[in-house]
């Protein structure tokens, strides 16, 4: 049944590639170049080792973690991000690995990475089976994102942000159920309303 508090997904909506292809199009970092605030926060919470940045966006998360000592992989479904977080990485002088990629299509390799980190994309909810099959016994995820109550406060509204890129009240600690929380905040931030996670695979 169509519930009006939660729209319906426009079916004739362009695909993420689309949208994000033309959002990075133009010269410059859309988002800046500083890491997002859990992970310059957190970062000593996470498993260090291999770490993969899913939606990277431009590498400004990919790049801190690089400078911070892990080994880095990133993945975008935009190629114009990845070429500006290739080109940040040069900039720092930090060696990380990217490629573009239809994160709805994605695989994770088998118990590959130390962490996973992911800002900003909410994925698709299996998504998060693919998240613990990608960890080491041991790994971590960190998560910083919108929630549904984004979208009421913010004034005047953003419009690169759409309603199922937010997650809506605590379902993304439903969505770490397997996983053990170590940090898990809900919060209002200036004129956003986040959500940040840290969560560890024990089984």
């Amino acid at each position: 049944m169509f519930d009006e508090k939660y729209p319906e997904v426009d079916p004739n909506k362009k695909s993420a590639a689309e949208v994000w292809e033309a959002r990075y199009a133009p010269a410059g970092y859309l988002f800046g170049k500083e890491p997002i605030v859990s992970l310059k926060s957190f970062v000593s919470n996470l498993r260090p080792g291999k770490v993969l940045d899913v939606a990277m966006g431009e590498g400004r998360n990919a790049v801190f973690l690089a400078q911070s000592g892990f080994q880095v992989e990133g993945l975008d479904c935009s190629a114009k991000a990845v070429a500006k977080a290739k080109a940040l990485a040069d900039e720092k002088k930090v060696s990380i690995e990217v490629k573009t990629q239809n994160l709805d299509f994605f695989l994770m390799p088998l118990m590959k990475y130390d962490s996973i980190v992911m800002s900003y994309f909410k994925p698709l909810p299996r998504f998060f089976s693919e998240i613990k099959r990608g960890l080491v016994m041991g790994g971590t995820v960190l998560f910083e994102a919108y929630t549904t109550e984004h979208l009421k406060i913010q004034n005047p509204p953003n419009p690169l942000i759409d309603f199922d890129h937010c997650f809506k009240p605590n379902e993304l600690l439903m969505q770490l159920k397997d996983f053990h929380i170590l940090y898990y905040h809900e919060m209002a931030e200036g004129n956003s309303h986040l959500v940040r996670a840290i969560a560890k695979k024990t089984k």
